[in-house]
């Protein structure tokens, strides 16, 4: 397994890739860096409380935990047992956290529980973040899933990044805490009361609703912020800081 950036966010490789860490690294083997905090969000529920089928849920430790645990880094896992789940829910939380006082760190980094792993020193994804000249660094991915109901952003995006095919996903992002923050807040205005199922959420999509991105995904709301807190925020069109196929 040829993967040459310290993080990976795959569901497809996930599991072998950290099968395959553990048998070539020893336990313990990074050094926590003393200014960054790295933070997960996450439900407890089963696979037919969330909105998104293929990510099931939690009743003990996800992947990114045992991980980072195995590796002797530190991670604040937030949790949030609200029925169905959605990931708007991780605006509220992040936002919580973030004003509560414990986070005092210079850097904050917030990876997907179920399907993220880190390889490398954290040290590398921050060196990463740096050499982007920027507050906020987003990973990339194919995805495009939400611009069919923002076509000016889509166009927005393959002026900035020369039409690479690589789009903003929100399951690895790292950035100044202070700036991480004012993103996570403005965000929270699209987010939505919960109850609302993976059929209301296709539905929704389908209808390419005037009001979008409220109501939608975590990630399409994020995609729709990018060029408000442009160059601010950038994304890692070039895919070093995290895999994803």
């Amino acid at each position: 397994m040829d993967i040459k950036q310290p993080i990976i966010h795959d569901r497809h490789i996930v599991k072998e890739a950290f099968k395959l860490l553990k048998s070539q690294t020893e336990p313990n083997i990074f050094t926590q860096p003393k200014d960054l905090t790295i933070v997960t969000c996450r439900n407890k529920g089963t696979m037919e409380d969330r909105i998104i089928p293929h990510l099931a849920g939690y009743e003990d430790t996800s992947i990114l935990e045992e991980n980072l645990k195995y590796l002797g880094l530190d991670l604040v896992v937030l949790t949030d047992d609200r029925l169905p789940w959605r990931n708007t829910f991780k605006f509220e939380m992040l936002y919580n956290y973030l004003n509560s006082g414990d986070c005092t760190t210079e850097y904050f980094m917030c990876l997907d529980a179920i399907d993220v792993i880190l390889v490398d020193d954290p040290q590398n994804v921050i060196e990463i973040f740096k050499s982007h000249n920027c507050d906020a660094l987003f990973m990339s991915s194919s995805s495009l899933d939400g611009y069919n109901c923002m076509p000016e952003v889509k166009g927005w995006v393959h002026n900035i990044n020369g039409d690479k095919n690589r789009y903003m996903n929100s399951g690895v992002y790292i950035g100044k805490t202070s700036f991480i923050k004012e993103i996570v807040e403005e965000a929270m205005k699209y987010a939505v009361p919960p109850g609302v199922t993976m059929d209301h959420y296709r539905n929704y999509l389908a209808s390419e609703p005037k009001d979008y991105p409220k109501g939608s995904q975590d990630q399409d709301i994020f995609r729709f912020l990018e060029p408000k807190f442009y160059p601010k925020l950038k994304v890692d069109y070039e895919n070093q800081m995290a895999f994803r196929s």
